[in-house]
């Protein structure tokens, strides 16, 4: 008899004895291009900015951080940028189960190593990073930035879709 309990129990952990399992119902107000706007926008620039030298007539301007609250800034940054493509892939905003996933994973893994840079204080690291995150950001605007002729490179079928 206890095998038949032990089954039972497992069967309800794992999923209901094979009914889809559904997960919490997500309020997804904002749309791809808010997302950029409000969060993934002002997070790429707290980990682009973060450190720089700028090299002039009048000598040599370097930057990085140097207190707790700068580190911090750069983790949130990056924090949010790995946030940020988690809901990018979220299914009304996911254009595409494929090219549109892999990307948002990009910029997850790029968000990541940005993360890792910084709880490291490695201003080195993060300043390399950077080309990371601007390059999963860039790889998908090449496809996806949808109303601008400049950037967008989809069919006119796909013009179509809600977003950025």
């Amino acid at each position: 008899m206890r095998p038949g309990i032990l089954a039972v129990t497992i069967c309800a952990f794992v999923g209901g004895c094979g009914g889809k399992v559904e997960g919490p119902p997500f309020d997804s107000t904002a749309t791809v291009s808010e997302l950029m706007a409000m969060m993934v926008d002002p997070a790429a620039d707290l980990v682009w900015n973060a450190v720089g030298t700028v090299i002039t007539a009048e000598g040599v301007d370097h930057w990085e951080p140097r207190t707790d609250e700068e580190w911090l800034s750069v983790q949130f940054g990056a924090m949010a940028i790995i946030e940020a493509g988690n809901l990018l892939m979220m299914e009304n905003r996911a254009r595409d189960q494929e090219t549109w996933m892999r990307m948002s994973q990009g910029l997850i893994d790029a968000g990541r190593l940005a993360l890792v840079a910084a709880k490291a204080r490695d201003a080195e690291a993060v300043f390399d990073i950077g080309e990371a995150v601007y390059n999963a950001c860039d790889r998908c605007h090449n496809l996806y930035w949808v109303g601008d002729t400049d950037r967008g490179r989809l069919g006119e079928e796909n013009r179509r879709l809600p977003g950025p």
